[in-house]
């Protein structure tokens, strides 16, 4: 995945100002699901041989890197270990083989995030069943074999993105929607409601089918390419994820309409948030993938700890854990407030 220089980010990546940024949120949620964590013997005693294995969907991405951050935050405070893994590529199968071989060294609990919400039937329930929690976040799973799941409300969130898309387009042209894969829930459902919602709205504007660009900063920037060639009254182009959006934001460059053309999109890589103090996103919704992973390793301490040595079957559910979010523009994007809802590069 290609990267844009970010300089303004260092500040963020000290460990102190990034919990007093980020880990505030956290800590104030998981305050009311985990009291009692730090029952019978003392946390580190209870908790030092836990080991935990997070596998992410794309170790190279700010968002599972985020998440990674969050992740051994919580060990640290525990006293549990924790080690990240995951593919450097985008591929669901490569993801699936990680967790499985995670899954082989016998870890106390294992997080993941999956790329397919589909894939991990044979590997999370086999896990549960022996006793070892697997919590997911970013994605639910289907079925629901984990013992919990921290997830944005990709449906509310969304919807913030109606009111900018119509006032940008002034209710006419044509949207653009670049998109990641198709079949990933947790992409389309940051468009399945939106879309309708446009149209009804704003009866003047044209949306277009989603083009798929695979989380490729270059695919996405050629099928962009494409919309605005295709599509001259093209007023605003939705990307649904980092790599779409720096992938548009340079086709609407290329082809000189950046004050035609608004692009607002979804997640808050830094790049996004370079593209933001650049004026070339309008507007993009951040997410909190440290709370969600922090909240995950509290969860799966919290079971070992009540359950110690146990090898019966982990309950399963279908409950979700929201974690917030939070729309980011140009006029809001160095408040405290916004920089809680942007991505690292690494958790140093």
């Amino acid at each position: 995945m290609k990267k844009m220089p970010f300089s303004s980010r260092s500040t963020l990546n000290k460990p102190s100002i990034r919990r007093a940024a980020i880990g505030v949120v956290a800590f104030a949620s998981a305050a009311v699901l985990l009291a009692g964590c730090s029952t019978g013997t003392s946390s580190a005693t209870a908790s030092s041989k836990i080991r935990i294995v997070d596998i992410a969907a794309l170790i190279t991405d700010s968002f599972f890197i985020t998440g990674e951050c969050g992740a051994k935050d919580a060990a640290a405070k525990y006293g549990a270990s924790l080690t990240f893994e995951g593919p450097t590529g985008n591929s669901a199968t490569d993801e699936i083989k990680a967790f499985a071989a995670a899954a082989a060294t016998d870890p106390n609990a294992m997080l993941v995030a999956p790329f397919s919400n589909t894939g991990f039937s044979t590997t999370v329930g086999p896990l549960m069943k022996k006793g070892v929690p697997v919590w997911a976040t970013g994605q639910s799973l289907t079925p629901a074999d984990a013992y919990g799941t921290t997830i944005t409300n990709y449906l509310e969130a969304s919807k913030p993105l109606e009111q900018i898309i119509g006032t940008l387009s002034k209710g006419t042209g044509t949207v653009g929607l670049i998109a990641d894969t198709t079949g990933n829930t947790t992409d389309s459902d940051r468009y399945t409601q939106l879309v309708p919602a446009l149209e009804k709205d704003y009866p003047g504007l044209k949306v277009l089918a989603p083009q798929y660009a695979q989380n490729s900063t270059s695919i996405a920037a050629t099928d962009t390419a494409a919309l605005i060639q295709g599509n001259p009254n093209m007023s605003v182009i939705y990307a649904t994820s980092g790599p779409e959006a720096v992938g548009a934001a340079s086709a609407i460059k290329a082809a000189g309409d950046t004050k035609k053309i608004s692009l607002v999109s979804f997640d808050s890589s830094p790049d996004q948030i370079t593209l933001l103090k650049n004026g070339q996103l309008a507007a993009t919704v951040g997410q909190s993938p440290y709370e969600g992973s922090y909240i995950a390793v509290q969860q799966v301490i919290k079971y070992l700890k009540a359950h110690p040595g146990s090898t019966k079957a982990v309950p399963a559910t279908a409950a979700l854990t929201a974690t917030p979010t939070y729309l980011l523009t140009p006029q809001n994007v160095n408040t405290a407030t916004a920089k809680k809802y942007q991505y690292f590069t690494s958790c140093s």
